[in-house]
């Protein structure tokens, strides 16, 4: 197959039903969700905790689904996010919070290298959903983007913790 098409040299591209402008907010969503996919597998390379890992694999599948879910605007692939997806977020979340002292003051994103990644993601997470509100699409999209910028946000001091790194309170 060859990676080049030349379809797309004049500004279109497809959506699985139809034709578009790269410019299309299914198209720009797509690209977000794309990045999203990246920030994480530069989260991966850094984390060295293989659960954690296998976690953020997850994550990344789940991403592609949504990004599949968002170019098939006519539902023609029927693909379903399942609520267990939701689920399996906020069971990790409990598990790291159980080990975390309870937040009573906004933090910063600092501490470890990885640790910042993993806030990078959570800020391209919360983009999307900020894009998603305005676009027509399964509301279980939405919902597990919220839940997954909180995975996101206790991974980070989850991390910081485990590496020994103090939270710093904003003043």
């Amino acid at each position: 197959m060859k990676i080049y098409t030349k379809r797309g040299d004049l500004g279109e591209t497809d959506l699985i039903s139809e034709r578009v402008s790269k410019s299309n907010s299914a198209i720009h969503l797509v690209g977000e969700l794309d990045e999203a996919s990246a920030r994480l597998a530069l989260c991966k390379h850094y984390i060295k905790n293989e659960s954690l890992i296998e976690e953020l694999s997850k994550v990344d599948h789940y991403l592609f689904l949504i990004a599949s879910m968002i170019v098939d605007n006519k539902r023609v692939l029927g693909l379903t996010l399942d609520e267990d997806a939701i689920k399996q977020l906020e069971e990790a979340i409990d598990v790291m919070d159980i080990k975390l002292s309870p937040l009573k003051r906004f933090i910063t994103y600092d501490g470890s290298l990885e640790a910042i990644h993993v806030s990078l993601l959570r800020t391209q997470i919360r983009k999307i959903e900020r894009y998603l509100v305005d676009f027509e699409c399964e509301k279980i999209i939405l919902k597990y983007l919220n839940r997954l910028s909180d995975y996101l946000f206790t991974l980070m001091r989850f991390i910081n913790f485990s590496n020994k790194q103090e939270e710093t309170f904003r003043k």
